[in-house]
C-alpha cells in the first residue's frame, strides 16, 4: 500500500490485487476501505474453501477394484474429469489408487501401466510431473528396486487427492 498524499498534496488511492490459480481480486479506493474489504474477501474465501473441503469426503477404496473404476468414481466424487486433470494430478491418482488400493509404492512403470489400462492422455514425461510432486513435498523418492526408481504417497499428497485437488490450509 502507499502514503495517503502523493508527492502534490492530492489524496491516493490505495489497492491490492490478489490472484489465486484461476480467480482474481482486485480492490482499490480509500485505504481503509481497501482494508476492511480485502480482510472480509479473504476471510470469506478461507471459510468457502474449509467448508469445500469438508463437504469431500473420503472413500476408502474396497480391495479388488481396478483402476479404471477406481478413476472412474473419484471422476464423480470431484467432478471433474480425468483427461481434464493436470499430469501430475493424473500421477498422483495413479499413487493414491496404489496406495489405498494394493498397499504399496509406485514406480514409472506403473503409471505407464495405469494410464494405458485407464486410456489417459497427456501423461507423456512422467519425470517432468513426478518432479513437480517433489518439490511440492506430495511424494517422495524412496530409492531404487530391481533397477527402478521408487515413490511414496506422503500424507500431503494423500490429503490433496481427497480433497479434491484442492489445497486445504491447516486449521488452528
Amino acid at each position: 500500500m502507499v502514503s495517503g498524499l502523493n508527492t502534490r498534496g492530492e489524496e491516493q488511492e490505495y489497492g491490492v490485487k490478489v490472484r489465486r490459480r484461476d480467480v482474481e481480486v482486485e480492490v482499490w479506493g480509500s485505504r481503509e476501505f481497501v482494508e476492511t474489504t480485502f480482510e472480509r474477501l479473504r476471510s470469506e474465501f478461507l471459510q468457502e474453501r474449509i467448508e469445500a473441503a469438508r463437504t469431500i469426503e473420503p472413500q476408502p477404496s474396497p480391495q479388488g477394484v481396478t483402476f479404471t473404476e477406481f478413476l472412474a468414481e473419484e471422476a464423480k466424487r470431484i467432478e471433474r474429469e480425468p483427461d481434464m486433470l493436470k499430469g501430475y494430478e493424473k500421477i498422483l491418482l495413479i499413487g493414491y489408487y496404489l496406495y489405498m488400493v494394493e498397499k504399496r509404492d509406485f514406480t514409472y512403470e506403473d503409471v505407464e501401466k495405469l494410464k494405458e489400462e485407464a486410456r489417459l492422455s497427456g501423461l507423456e514425461n512422467p519425470r517432468q510431473y513426478m518432479s513437480i510432486l517433489i518439490k511440492r513435498g506430495l511424494v517422495s523418492e524412496t530409492g531404487v528396486e530391481a533397477g527402478k526408481k521408487v515413490f511414496k504417497m506422503l500424507r500431503r499428497g494423500l490429503q490433496y487427492v481427497e480433497n479434491g485437488f484442492r489445497e486445504v490450509e491447516a486449521q488452528v
